[in-house]
């Protein structure tokens, strides 16, 4: 996070004025609750979703065009990605997510006009983009259509156009980059002259710039494009300025790519953008958008939630956990992670905020969800950080603490360096990032079963990071194990026996020692990691609460709530823990509720089962913070933190699944005709549904994806349920405990279900929805997402 802000930016009026009026934030009004019908589908062991038109309720539709780059909407293939508003033209900038040393550059503007101009002459305006479909598409009247779109797996988007006017006499394509001659370095480059370096060409197929090519780290780009389907010619305009003049047709496709030299053979990204144009128009565009489709497709079908109500105050923040979603997944799956300021949305040149490195407490916000939506591919980015830096990491931890381990800078660069942490008094005493560096690889393991992960990348970093920490405990006359002096995070100086420390060690811990024996590894060592254990210092604490260190309370510094981390992400606590009631103190005690863009205070609370908190949290997160209509933010502090925030508090409300039990609707809010229905991924491997209305949950349904053992708390406590397994019908169980133990076999189908009111009893439907077509707001806040048309 960044550490001097202090104070939570306000939602700018004149913005929300410029807006305009919103409509309820459903499309149509919510379906009254069923108690006689389910979705879950007994063979595919997920709920039936027609997600096309689900997802469509939840598109972001401009009903009048907008000028305003803040406001710009987002499109992006994974790789790349682009806000697009109108301006002279439809205008947008691309970005793509491995151009520069953490995304800290942006790509280049790319401008599309004709004569007369597309967004003249018209009567009826609309830009929609479709979630499903990852499509941004414009419809002026019935005879201007402009789809923007990309190639899956590549630097590569495209704009069509169908355009059925017959006076178009000139349409022009282009690229074009800010001024940069006083650009600063806020990517902590070597070589900032080489990103002030502009290289432009122009030849018979393509046109385009290129900065950044001398940089020693292998980093830079072209951004270049091509035309299909129509004739064109190339020219340089000026020294930052090239253009593609295209002989007015029907129909035809620009395709434009931001083409890495990270990601080139020999670091050539001019000649890798030449490649990409020329394959993507041999594909042609019919092929691609199907290709780019199917994947958007296949991408939406690993998991489902539904978090709706009456009043469609929760049906907003469904829409926002979608958008956030896209948005992330649209940037989340280059060489590098989605960083939580850059990422590949941006309209303000190079322009950003403050950051040069990725900071693990706001990347985490970003990332953490993606294991319980089924997308550890995702996940994968973000721990593949970490894992590949592994040598410099060990490296620079022996030269600076001498020991042999690894610590994880707060704040590091895409090579591992410490620069923006060792500078810093609020970073540079912080101890905690690699423990959770390491835990979230290890639950990508547990995720996933990928045992050859887990020996060759997950456990070699958590052994690291356990034997740094068995190094730097100090140890008392009567042999305690305490830590003598590091950060409590950003927000307490140089403090004894931290309380993130302290929970990072009482977290990897035990787990090294149960996975070094699952590996048949470090038998050596175990003994000495269960002894720290055994004889840690207990939690700083008061009578009634945690606190974040050994009093004396240090200085504040930041607007961290450090004790509540015992929650989330370090997992010591929560529902059914002896110390819940002095962890829900220490939540309900914290000294900055919604202190920031990165707060996590919804997150501890759904973790705790303070349904209504977490719903709260929400909204309150959201009309600090979310002041655009396109789903982003004025907060100078941050960009899409606050976005992951809200893809965490709705996981954790439906199902929780971190201590090995499987809880479903754990944190349900108190909300006239709350319905909750989810398909995610449980830890173990476990592809978990299950549907709530009316106030009663209807069954669990378990699909085991690997065939390990869990526990499952029972969803009515007190009441007899059975669990049948789906292949043969048979009941491989019947208890009315709290929760019990259900072995699994692979791939096998389980349904858990009252014996008074078996599954069997409901009738199947299929869980659909109408297209949104306006604009939506959340009802007490100044949050909207789209555009009316006055």
């Amino acid at each position: 996070m960044r550490f001097p802000r202090l104070v939570a930016s306000l939602v700018a009026v004149a913005c929300v004025a410029a807006i305009g009026a919103g409509v309820p934030a459903s499309a149509a009004p919510p379906r009254p609750a069923s108690t006689t019908d389910a979705a879950f589908n007994t063979g595919s062991g997920a709920l039936d979703v027609n997600y096309g038109s689900y997802l469509s309720k939840h598109d972001i539709v401009y009903n009048r065009p907008n000028t305003d780059p803040k406001y710009a909407l987002t499109v992006g293939n994974g790789r790349m990605g682009a806000m697009a508003w109108q301006q002279n033209g439809l205008t947008m900038q691309a970005s793509g997510v491995d151009n520069s040393q953490q995304g800290a550059f942006g790509g280049g503007l790319v401008n599309l006009r004709t004569t007369p101009a597309m967004e003249s002459g018209f009567s009826r305006y609309q830009q929609r983009l479709s979630l499903y479909d990852g499509t941004l598409t414009t419809r002026y009247d019935d005879n201007r259509t402009v789809t923007v779109m990309g190639a899956p797996g590549s630097e590569v988007m495209g704009i069509h156009v169908e355009d059925g006017r017959s006076n178009v006499s000139g349409v022009t394509l282009d690229l074009g980059l800010w001024d940069v001659s006083g650009l600063g370095n806020s990517g902590d480059v070597p070589n900032l002259d080489t990103w002030k370096t502009v290289r432009t060409y122009a030849d018979a197929d393509s046109a385009g710039f290129s900065r950044g090519q001398d940089d020693p780290q292998g980093f830079g780009y072209t951004l270049a494009a091509s035309v299909e389907g129509a004739a064109y010619s190339t020219q340089v305009v000026d020294g930052r300025t090239v253009r593609l003049t295209i002989t007015p047709s029907h129909s035809y496709t620009v395709w434009f790519t931001t083409s890495s030299r990270k990601n080139a053979p020999n670091q050539d990204s001019v000649a890798q953008a030449k490649k990409a144009l020329s394959q993507v128009r041999a594909t042609g565009y019919t092929g691609t958008l199907n290709a780019y489709k199917n994947w958007w497709h296949a991408f939406w079908q690993k998991s489902f939630v539904q978090y709706g109500d009456q009043s469609g105050a929760a049906d907003y923040m469904e829409n926002v956990y979608y958008l956030s979603t896209y948005m992330i997944a649209a940037g989340g799956y280059g060489d590098y992670p989605f960083h939580f300021i850059n990422g590949v949305f941006r309209s303000t040149g190079d322009s950003t905020k403050w950051s040069n490195a990725y900071w693990y407490w706001n990347q985490r916000d970003v990332y953490n969800s993606f294991l319980a939506s089924n997308h550890a591919d995702l996940m994968s980015g973000f721990n593949r950080l970490y894992s590949r830096n592994f040598d410099a990491l060990k490296s620079f931890t022996k030269q600076r603490y001498g020991v042999d381990g690894i610590w994880v800078p707060e704040t590091m660069g895409w090579d591992g360096n410490a620069r923006g942490t060792v500078g810093s008094d609020y970073t540079k005493n912080i101890w905690s990032s690699g423990a959770e560096a390491a835990y979230n690889m290890y639950l990508q393991y547990r995720y996933t079963n990928d045992t050859g992960y887990l020996r060759n990348t997950a456990y070699p970093f958590l052994r690291e990071v356990v034997k740094f920490y068995q190094q730097m405990l100090s140890r008392d006359a009567n042999g305690q194990y305490y830590v003598a002096n590091s950060n409590s995070h950003e927000t307490y100086w140089n403090v004894p026996n931290a309380i993130t420390d302290l929970a990072a060690v009482r977290n990897v811990f035990p787990i090294a020692i149960s996975v070094s024996q699952q590996l048949g590894q470090d038998a050596d060592l175990r003994p000495q990691w269960q002894n720290i254990l055994d004889h840690l210092i207990a939690y700083p604490s008061d009578s009634s609460t945690y606190l974040p260190h050994t009093p004396p309370i240090a200085q504040t510094r930041n607007n961290e709530n450090v004790a509540a981390e015992l929650v989330w992400p370090y997992d010591r606590t929560g529902i059914g823990y002896p110390d819940q009631q002095k962890a829900v103190n220490t939540w309900r005690a914290r000294p900055f509720p919604y202190g920031n863009v990165w707060s996590n205070d919804a997150i501890q609370a759904a973790r705790l089962g303070l349904g209504g908190d977490a719903f709260d949290g929400m909204k309150t997160m959201l009309n600090k913070y979310q002041n655009y209509p396109n789903g982003m933010t004025s907060n100078t502090n941050g960009v899409f933190e606050y976005l992951g925030v809200q893809l965490n508090v709705i996981n954790e409300s439906l199902l929780q699944s971190y201590n090995g039990k499987i809880r479903v609707f754990p944190a349900t809010p108190s909300l006239s005709g709350y319905t909750g229905k989810f398909t995610l991924l449980a830890n173990g491997g476990f592809q978990v549904s299950s549907e709530r209305e009316a106030g009663e949950t209807k069954y669990v349904g378990i699909k085991s994806l690997y065939g390990n053992s869990t526990r499952v708390v029972n969803p009515w406590p007190g009441q007899q349920v059975q669990v049948r397994s789906v292949s043969d019908n048979s009941v491989v169980l019947s208890t009315a405990d709290p929760e019990f133990t259900l072995n699994t076999a692979a791939n096998r189908v389980y349904v858990v279900e009252r014996v008074a009111k078996p599954f069997s009893q409901y009738g199947h439907t299929t869980l659909t929805g109408t297209a949104n077509q306006s604009a939506k707001s959340l009802a007490g806040t100044g949050s909207t997402l789209g555009l009316n048309a006055s």
